[in-house]
């Protein structure tokens, strides 16, 4: 169905509900107020990437590869906030608790997509959500204080998706191109 000549930018992920988007879009504003400079992540694009795939045609291909590893439903909670150092502004993210079940879906996935013939970064698996990008804090922020204070998110997973990438008017959109519902028993 989507498989044909037009390559499009792909990933695989998980996605939140409509309420952990607002509880994120709060934090996003009220960490983007504090920063010196950033680029805050928009409220309809936060995610867990699993997987990134890049330029691809082959989404039949990796429905097959999704469908393949998805397992039984988990919860997942935020544990801390933390930074990615990068020239140019750090990545702000929020991590996740370690939770085994999310661990092993990730791990199938992984495998499925390299029998594939699919090639996947090549660096450890850290469960995070992006919130700032482009980020200078200021010297005297403290990470650890701001996690304590911070609301707590939980989020019941029991979908994995397919997802596009694409700049529409400069704004930067992603759409699930397919969605694969996790059963209990799987």
């Amino acid at each position: 169905m989507f498989d044909g000549l037009m390559k499009m930018r792909l990933f695989i992920a998980l996605n939140f509900s409509q309420e952990n988007k607002d509880l994120l879009a709060g934090i996003t504003a009220d960490l983007a107020a504090i920063s010196l400079t950033s680029r805050p992540v928009h409220r309809d694009n936060y995610h867990l990437t699993l997987a990134f795939i890049g330029e691809s045609n082959a989404a039949d291909q990796l429905k097959c590869c999704i469908d393949a590893a998805a397992g039984s439903p988990f919860s997942l909670v935020a544990s801390q906030l933390g930074c990615f150092h990068r020239q140019g502004g750090d990545i702000i993210w929020l991590g996740i608790k370690p939770e085994p079940a999310l661990f092993q879906l990730q791990q199938r996935l992984a495998a499925n997509l390299k029998e594939a013939g699919f090639v996947l970064e090549n660096r450890p698996f850290r469960p995070h959500l992006t919130l700032l990008r482009q980020a200078v804090m200021p010297d005297d922020f403290d990470f650890r204080r701001y996690t304590v204070q911070m609301p707590e998110l939980r989020q019941m997973i029991d979908r994995i998706s397919l997802m596009k990438s694409e700049r529409i008017a400069g704004k930067l959109i992603y759409s699930e191109l397919y969605g694969k519902a996790l059963a209990s028993g799987a």
